[in-house]
């Protein structure tokens, strides 16, 4: 057996010591284990006592001495005061079943090694699992089985997750427990200043997923070493690119596989991990080797890209120079043990102040004195993981700060090297990677290329990649709406383009957004750009496709065009680009937003606990204990979030497409059409707000179990006490892209100003230059009842929508009539100062006066009634602050989404 063999042969062991079905009946559970495990041929998994304990310290650290005992009745939210009840399971049945699946793994599982053996079960149990009860009432339950039927806030498998990644020995015969842990933390930078280094949404979109793609491989050598279960954040369970590593490297057979995802950027940039060293010589070994694996993976990134252009002659030495400085990596750990003694609170004292070292003693003390059992290491893994962010927010600033140089000719993407790539060097020609005026540095232009990288790594998926253009966003609604209702005149048009283009036709021809290649199949595409009519012009055919084109040719496409505008309307030149962000999760990860400690216990179980026992951890104890399994549940709920939910809201059931989904950040391009309740949807599903109706995902602000049911499975979110904030950019797609990602990211940071957070910010960059922007709260309370602000301002576009329909509408100079009526009201902020019955007064007026379309006298009182009371919730309510200007801004904004302009 290969050493690499043992460490996974103990990892089994340990992945096995308890059995999945646990919580269903507590007192046999050690007799299950033992005979689930010898279906297997699999022994000696009562020997793994030292990661049991130590986990289960972690976990479970505060159970009062005496034998608590309590059925399985119910699931508590690790997050939040969220709670599911617990089913009821026939017994005998369930223990059948799962020693079935047992007997099913073992048909090949004796020829795997013990490695193959830990990355199967890792990987496939939950799945195989979920499958044999898919049709019992137990099957939604699988995924959030508790590990504890009294503390029942985190689930067998984050439980099992932990215990196989601690390297720990219990000497029995001493009554001793050695352990070899660190904490170490890994990061890749730098990312917004990488990833906003675009000219197109393509540049965009490789950055971030060169810095996801780059992350990965420095969790590969964790995963090669010790497992992908050591991996604490992010959670590597079900993600695209540890899947394709399983199935391609490991050759696993990986139950529902999401490989068809690996063009998803969901991994973030940085992880925890526990690692069995502690000798600061090794760690430091292991970095260098992390580090190395990243650097050589860009490097062959980089050569691969220029070689596909024959441009490997640029000097060596140039192309190192150009290169050598990403990415930006720093790494940290904190050892566990010191010497051959386990580290104790006081080797904590450098990181925090006396009064936190002298609060975390008493509560060592409550746990030792009056705890199940006598507590160990475990039990300080918050100070631990604390002492971590710590290190690593002084690490990085140290950074290292390098002379910029002076070129001939700048990159046009960063304007930080010398743009040395140009079109016509190599076999390098005018075209999806490069226009005629373009000269780009071998960093960036490596970006603006790797999909000829990624080609080889992941075959199909990145084979003619095309990333959809600001323009191929803007007019998505557009072409639904022509495939619908005049498809023999979308098609002319594009069979046109082909006809004139020939073989240049390739340079325009792109993929629909995914929602409409779900809806419509794959039909024959064209570039965004050419369904407004400006565009047909011979200036634009040369710089985007190096084609000179005749008059005659022109006035044919302008035909075509205006035959399918006829029909279909015109596009709106405009599109949204959202970035959403968790908020407070520095304090989520911390441990100092978790709920209070009663809150982790099974609620007849807290109500039996001794009243002393309960008086003393609750005065030493604010909240639950941040332990490796309450990371590893946030790290559950944030996979969850981003690869079963929000690829699902902004691709499949909306019109959009995402940059990036990984951790609690999402950067994402929509079509105006879809924006409001895009936004909205993806707010609520990152607290659980929601649940699926006839297989899509709807807003109820009502559910608060922190759990939402999906294809018959719950799936842990961030719970109700988790809060978003997002920053929101409608820009012409004709403005250039960096200023539209310095202005998400302001809107971004402005909504985070807010207190409380919890709100979004909406920046209209029109395409004259002029910006209109405002903040609001997502949701806002008025008489003591909740309402979802984005709602509101979905319904409130509709009134703006010019169509052939009789209804009511709102003319489109209302938001203009209403700045001048109070033009003399407000002071330079934009502030009024007059009463609410005055503004309220003139606004209902106003409002009447600007009302068109259909309806008699009464109808158009009772529709100008009920948007008035909107109107003014908004302006009282939703965090504007009665400000007239950032009013108008938020009605500009309701209008232009329901409104075709150029």
């Amino acid at each position: 057996m290969s050493k690499n063999d043992d460490i996974f042969s103990i990892k089994l062991r340990a992945y096995l010591h308890d059995p999945i079905d646990k919580c269903i009946d507590i007192p046999g559970h050690v007799e299950r284990a033992k005979r689930y495990a010898e279906i297997l041929h699999i022994s000696g998994v009562e020997e793994a006592k030292g990661p049991d304990q130590i986990a289960s310290c972690m976990e479970r650290s505060l159970l009062p001495k005496g034998k608590i005992y309590k059925e399985f009745t119910e699931i508590r939210h690790p997050l939040s005061e969220g709670k599911l009840e617990a089913p009821h399971v026939d017994k005998n049945v369930f223990f059948q079943s799962v020693k079935e699946i047992f007997e099913d793994i073992a048909n090949d599982f004796f020829q795997y090694s013990y490695r193959k053996k830990f990355l199967y079960l890792w990987r496939n149990l939950i799945e195989l699992m979920c499958e044999k009860f898919k049709d019992k009432e137990i099957g939604k339950f699988i995924p959030v089985l508790p590990a504890d039927t009294r503390i029942p806030d985190h689930s067998i498998w984050e439980h099992l997750k932990i215990a196989s990644a601690i390297d720990a020995l219990r000497d029995e015969e001493n009554k001793q427990l050695n352990q070899n842990n660190s904490l170490f933390l890994f990061s890749i930078g730098p990312v917004q200043y990488f990833i906003s280094q675009a000219r197109k949404t393509h540049d965009l979109f490789m950055g971030s997923f060169i810095l996801t793609y780059l992350t990965f491989k420095a969790i590969e050598i964790i995963i090669e070493k010790y497992g992908p279960a050591n991996i604490i954040y992010p959670d590597l369970h079900g993600q695209p690119l540890m899947d394709h590593f399983l199935s391609k490297k490991e050759k696993i057979a990986v139950k529902n596989s999401s490989t068809d995802y690996t063009d998803q950027p969901t991994i973030p940039n940085r992880f925890v991990a526990i690692i069995p060293e502690t000798d600061k010589a090794e760690i430091a070994n292991l970095a260098t080797e992390v580090e190395k694996a990243v650097k050589s993976e860009w490097k062959v990134m980089v050569n691969k890209v220029l070689d596909e252009f024959g441009l490997k002659n640029i000097n060596s030495e140039f192309i190192e120079k150009q290169i050598k400085d990403f990415p930006e990596i720093y790494w940290t750990a904190i050892p566990l043990r010191k010497g051959e003694e386990d580290v104790n609170i006081d080797d904590f004292s450098e990181f925090f102040e006396e009064k936190l070292i002298k609060e975390w003693k008493e509560i060592y003390m409550l746990s030792e004195t009056q705890g199940e059992y006598p507590p160990n290491i475990g039990l300080l893994y918050q100070l631990a993981y604390s002492a971590l962010e710590k290190s690593m927010g002084a690490r990085k600033n140290l950074r290292n700060f390098e002379q910029t140089e002076e070129f001939r000719k700048k990159c046009h993407l960063c304007g930080e090297r010398e743009g040395v790539i140009e079109a016509n060097k190599g076999n390098l020609k005018v075209g999806k990677y490069i226009s005629s005026t373009e000269g780009l540095c071998i960093r960036c232009f490596t970006k603006r290329a790797l999909d000829r990288y990624l080609t080889d790594v992941f075959g199909d998926k990145f084979k003619n990649f095309s990333f959809p253009s600001t323009a191929e966003v803007a007019c998505s609604d557009f072409k639904e709406r022509a495939l619908r209702v005049a498809q023999d005149e979308f098609n002319e048009y594009v069979k046109a383009f082909k006809n004139i283009l020939k073989d240049k036709f390739e340079q325009v021809d792109v993929s629909f957004l995914p929602k409409i290649e779900k809806d419509y199949g794959k039909t024959e595409n064209l570039e965004g750009i050419w369904f407004f009519e400006k565009n047909l012009k011979e200036k634009e055919f040369i710089e985007q496709c190096d084609f000179n084109i005749s008059q005659e040719n022109i006035k044919d496409l302008e035909e075509k065009l205006k035959n399918l505008i006829k029909k279909v309307g015109k596009p709106n030149p405009y599109y949204a680009v959202i970035m959403l962000d968790g908020d407070s999760m520095g304090k989520w990860l911390s441990g100092e937003n978790l709920p209070k400690i009663e809150y982790a216990y099974n609620s007849e179980t807290w109500k039996k606990l001794p009243y002393d026992f309960k008086r003393d951890i609750t005065q030493k104890l604010e909240g639950k204990f941040l332990t490796p399994a309450i990371h590893a549940s946030i790290s559950t709920a944030l996979r969850n979030y981003a690869i079963e939910f929000v690829r699902e809201i902004v691709e499949e059931q909306h019109l959009g497409k995402l940059v990036y989904s990984g951790g609690d950040d999402v950067l994402a391009f929509v079509n105006l059409r879809d924006l409001f309740e895009v936004i909205r949807q993806l707010r609520a599903t990152f607290s659980g707000h929601t649940e699926y109706r006839n297989g899509k995902i709807e807003v109820d602000w009502t559910k608060n179990t922190g759990f939402v049911e999906k294809n018959g499975r719950y799936f842990l979110t961030m719970g109700p006490a988790a809060t978003a904030s997002c920053g929101v950019v409608i820009a012409h797609y004709k403005m250039p892209l960096k200023l539209v990602l310095d202005k998400i990211r302001e809107m971004e940071k402005n909504a985070k100003k807010v207190d409380g957070k919890d709100a979004f910010g909406i920046a209209l960059m029109k395409h004259s230059g002029q910006i209109k922007e405002f903040v609001c709260k997502w949701r806002l309370q008025k008489d003591g009842q909740w309402i979802d602000t984005v709602e509101e301002l979905n319904k409130l576009s509709e009134y703006f929508k010019k169509d052939e329909t009789p209804k009511i509408k709102i003319s489109r100079t209302f938001p203009y009539k209403l700045h001048d009526a109070f033009l003399r009201n407000k002071d330079k902020d934009g502030t009024v100062s007059i009463t609410g019955t005055i503004f309220e007064t003139e606004l209902k007026r106003l409002l009447l006066r600007s009302l068109e379309g259909g309806g008699n006298k009464r109808e158009r009182k009772k529709v100008a009634d009920e948007l008035s009371e909107m109107l003014l919730a908004l302006f009282w309510h939703s965090g504007i602050g009665s400000n007239i200007d950032k009013f108008v801004n938020l009605l500009e904004v309701a209008r232009i989404i329901s409104t075709t302009e150029e």
